[in-house]
């Protein structure tokens, strides 16, 4: 993958991301607690996809002669990690929470990246094509 079109997949992972907010937000309208579950759930997966893509991002595409690439990674892999906690730590403070309102927000972690995975290899191949 080259950086130009690494860059569209974040385009189409933020989009992507957009619709699964709105959906979200539109199945748990009438149910406040719901609504917020999925948002502070949703939210923090998120976050943590943003900071595995900037990781991969910064380990593939960066000269390796350039200086601080190391601690770079790390300090990427480290927010990656906080990501995780505070989602662990939300998970277990939403405990009376709709159940299918956590799922919603935590299945963006699998559905999103997948999605616009899909898409921007069909915008490659129409671009190629």
């Amino acid at each position: 993958m080259k950086p130009e079109q690494s860059k569209k997949f974040l385009n189409i992972l933020l989009l992507v991301s957009l619709t699964w907010l709105l959906m979200g937000t539109g199945i748990y309208w009438n149910q406040p607690e719901g609504r917020s579950a999925f948002c502070q759930v949703f939210l923090l997966t998120l976050l943590d996809l943003l900071f595995l893509v900037f990781l991969f991002w910064r380990l593939f595409f960066t000269p390796p002669e350039q200086r601080g690439r190391n601690l770079q990674v790390v300090i990427f892999l480290t927010f990656k990690l906080v990501c995780l906690g505070f989602l662990a730590i939300t998970l277990k403070r939403l405990r009376n929470a709709p159940d299918a309102a956590a799922l919603l927000g935590i299945g963006f972690m699998a559905v999103g990246p997948l999605v616009s995975a899909v898409i921007s290899r069909r915008y490659n191949e129409t671009q190629q094509g």
